[in-house]
Protein backbone atom coordinates (compact mmCIF):
# COMPACT_ATOMS: atom_id res chain seq x y z
CA UNK A 1 0.00 0.00 0.00
CA UNK A 2 2.84 2.41 0.86
CA UNK A 3 4.52 1.67 -2.47
CA UNK A 4 1.29 2.54 -4.30
CA UNK A 5 0.91 5.80 -2.35
CA UNK A 6 4.55 6.73 -2.96
CA UNK A 7 4.14 6.18 -6.72
CA UNK A 8 0.93 8.22 -6.81
CA UNK A 9 2.45 11.08 -4.79
CA UNK A 10 5.68 11.03 -6.81
CA UNK A 11 7.76 10.39 -3.67
CA UNK A 12 10.22 7.60 -3.04
CA UNK A 13 9.44 5.29 -0.12
CA UNK A 14 12.00 6.95 2.19
CA UNK A 15 10.39 10.34 1.60
CA UNK A 16 6.94 8.97 2.38
CA UNK A 17 7.89 7.04 5.51
CA UNK A 18 10.76 9.06 6.97
CA UNK A 19 10.37 12.49 5.35
CA UNK A 20 13.74 12.31 3.65
CA UNK A 21 14.88 11.29 0.22
CA UNK A 22 17.05 8.28 -0.44
CA UNK A 23 19.97 10.70 -0.79
CA UNK A 24 19.51 11.68 2.86
CA UNK A 25 18.18 15.20 2.33
CA UNK A 26 14.92 16.62 3.64
CA UNK A 27 11.75 16.12 1.62
CA UNK A 28 11.29 18.74 -1.09
CA UNK A 29 7.63 19.72 -1.09
CA UNK A 30 7.92 21.77 -4.29
CA UNK A 31 9.64 18.83 -6.01
CA UNK A 32 6.59 16.72 -5.14
CA UNK A 33 4.32 19.04 -7.15
CA UNK A 34 3.21 21.15 -4.18
CA UNK A 35 3.42 24.94 -3.98
CA UNK A 36 2.77 26.70 -0.69
CA UNK A 37 1.07 30.06 -0.40
CA UNK A 38 1.44 32.18 2.75
CA UNK A 39 -1.61 32.96 4.88
CA UNK A 40 -1.14 36.13 6.90
CA UNK A 41 -3.10 37.49 9.84
CA UNK A 42 -5.03 40.14 7.93
CA UNK A 43 -8.80 40.22 8.33
CA UNK A 44 -10.65 41.46 5.24
CA UNK A 45 -13.95 42.89 6.32
CA UNK A 46 -16.87 41.61 4.33
CA UNK A 47 -18.81 44.39 5.99
CA UNK A 48 -17.88 47.93 6.96
CA UNK A 49 -14.12 47.49 7.41
CA UNK A 50 -11.44 45.90 9.57
CA UNK A 51 -8.50 47.51 11.35
CA UNK A 52 -5.47 45.22 11.33
CA UNK A 53 -2.83 47.13 13.24
CA UNK A 54 0.70 47.82 12.10
CA UNK A 55 2.30 44.37 12.25
CA UNK A 56 1.52 41.71 9.67
CA UNK A 57 2.68 38.19 10.42
CA UNK A 58 2.58 34.95 8.46
CA UNK A 59 0.29 32.44 10.15
CA UNK A 60 1.07 29.39 8.01
CA UNK A 61 1.85 28.12 4.53
CA UNK A 62 -1.09 26.49 2.75
CA UNK A 63 -0.20 23.81 0.15
CA UNK A 64 -1.72 23.64 -3.33
CA UNK A 65 -0.77 21.32 -6.15
CA UNK A 66 0.96 22.76 -9.18
CA UNK A 67 -1.82 21.21 -11.28
CA UNK A 68 -4.52 23.10 -9.39
CA UNK A 69 -2.71 26.43 -9.57
CA UNK A 70 -1.93 25.97 -13.25
CA UNK A 71 -5.24 24.44 -14.32
CA UNK A 72 -7.69 26.45 -12.22
CA UNK A 73 -5.81 29.72 -11.72
CA UNK A 74 -3.41 29.84 -14.67
CA UNK A 75 -0.44 30.23 -12.31
CA UNK A 76 2.84 28.32 -12.30
CA UNK A 77 4.18 29.84 -9.08
CA UNK A 78 3.03 31.41 -5.81
CA UNK A 79 4.60 34.77 -6.67
CA UNK A 80 2.34 37.61 -5.49
CA UNK A 81 -0.30 35.23 -4.14
CA UNK A 82 -1.40 35.61 -0.53
CA UNK A 83 -4.21 34.14 1.55
CA UNK A 84 -6.25 36.32 3.90
CA UNK A 85 -9.35 35.71 6.03
CA UNK A 86 -12.81 37.20 5.41
CA UNK A 87 -14.60 38.69 8.41
CA UNK A 88 -18.33 39.39 8.13
CA UNK A 89 -21.31 38.37 6.02
CA UNK A 90 -21.76 41.13 3.44
CA UNK A 91 -20.32 38.93 0.66
CA UNK A 92 -22.32 35.85 1.66
CA UNK A 93 -22.98 33.43 -0.07
CA UNK A 94 -19.97 34.07 -2.35
CA UNK A 95 -17.57 34.62 0.57
CA UNK A 96 -18.74 33.68 4.06
CA UNK A 97 -17.50 34.82 7.45
CA UNK A 98 -14.21 33.04 8.22
CA UNK A 99 -13.52 31.96 4.63
CA UNK A 100 -9.97 31.97 3.33
CA UNK A 101 -9.50 34.09 0.21
CA UNK A 102 -6.52 33.91 -2.13
CA UNK A 103 -5.48 37.27 -3.50
CA UNK A 104 -3.39 37.79 -6.64
CA UNK A 105 -1.50 41.01 -5.89
CA UNK A 106 -0.37 41.29 -9.54
CA UNK A 107 -4.00 41.73 -10.58
CA UNK A 108 -4.44 45.20 -9.14
CA UNK A 109 -5.86 47.07 -12.14
CA UNK A 110 -9.52 47.73 -11.45
CA UNK A 111 -12.20 46.12 -13.60
CA UNK A 112 -15.47 44.43 -12.61
CA UNK A 113 -14.64 41.77 -10.01
CA UNK A 114 -14.08 40.84 -6.39
CA UNK A 115 -11.09 42.60 -4.86
CA UNK A 116 -9.29 42.99 -1.56
CA UNK A 117 -8.65 46.67 -0.95
CA UNK A 118 -7.93 49.28 1.68
CA UNK A 119 -10.07 52.38 1.99
CA UNK A 120 -9.90 54.83 4.86
CA UNK A 121 -7.35 52.58 6.57
CA UNK A 122 -9.76 49.61 6.61
CA UNK A 123 -9.06 46.35 4.75
CA UNK A 124 -12.11 45.04 2.92
CA UNK A 125 -13.29 42.51 0.34
CA UNK A 126 -16.13 43.47 -2.03
CA UNK A 127 -17.29 43.32 -5.62
CA UNK A 128 -15.97 46.49 -7.29
CA UNK A 129 -17.29 48.07 -10.46
CA UNK A 130 -15.67 51.21 -11.93
CA UNK A 131 -18.03 53.77 -13.46
CA UNK A 132 -17.51 55.93 -16.54
CA UNK A 133 -17.23 58.97 -14.26
CA UNK A 134 -14.22 57.47 -12.44
CA UNK A 135 -16.16 56.52 -9.30
CA UNK A 136 -16.20 52.98 -7.88
CA UNK A 137 -19.33 51.06 -6.97
CA UNK A 138 -18.72 48.87 -3.90
CA UNK A 139 -21.22 46.01 -4.08
CA UNK A 140 -22.18 43.51 -1.39
CA UNK A 141 -23.49 40.07 -2.38
CA UNK A 142 -25.71 39.86 0.71
CA UNK A 143 -28.86 41.95 0.03
CA UNK A 144 -29.11 42.98 3.70
CA UNK A 145 -26.03 45.18 3.21
CA UNK A 146 -26.19 48.46 1.29
CA UNK A 147 -23.98 49.08 -1.71
CA UNK A 148 -21.70 52.12 -1.67
CA UNK A 149 -20.34 54.60 -4.16
CA UNK A 150 -16.78 55.84 -3.72
CA UNK A 151 -16.53 59.16 -5.52
CA UNK A 152 -13.48 59.77 -7.70
CA UNK A 153 -12.63 62.81 -5.58
CA UNK A 154 -12.42 60.60 -2.46
CA UNK A 155 -10.13 57.87 -3.85
CA UNK A 156 -6.78 59.25 -2.66
CA UNK A 157 -7.03 56.87 0.34
CA UNK A 158 -8.11 53.90 -1.83
CA UNK A 159 -5.62 51.09 -2.56
CA UNK A 160 -6.23 47.74 -4.26
CA UNK A 161 -4.42 44.82 -2.60
CA UNK A 162 -5.35 42.47 -5.44
CA UNK A 163 -8.08 40.45 -7.08
CA UNK A 164 -9.68 37.48 -5.33
CA UNK A 165 -8.87 34.36 -7.37
CA UNK A 166 -9.96 31.58 -4.99
CA UNK A 167 -12.05 31.15 -1.87
CA UNK A 168 -12.00 28.27 0.61
CA UNK A 169 -15.33 27.84 2.39
CA UNK A 170 -15.54 26.45 5.89
CA UNK A 171 -18.35 24.14 6.91
CA UNK A 172 -19.65 24.26 10.45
Amino acid sequence: MLISISKTAGLDLNELVFGESSTGGASNVEGAGIITIPRVDIQLAAGSGALNGDSIEKVEDIPFTKGFLGGKLGRSSADDLIILTADGDSMDPLIADGDLVMIDKKRNTLSDGVYAFVYGGLARVKYLRPTLQGDIEVISQNPTHKDELLKRSDLEDFHIIGKVVWCGHRFS
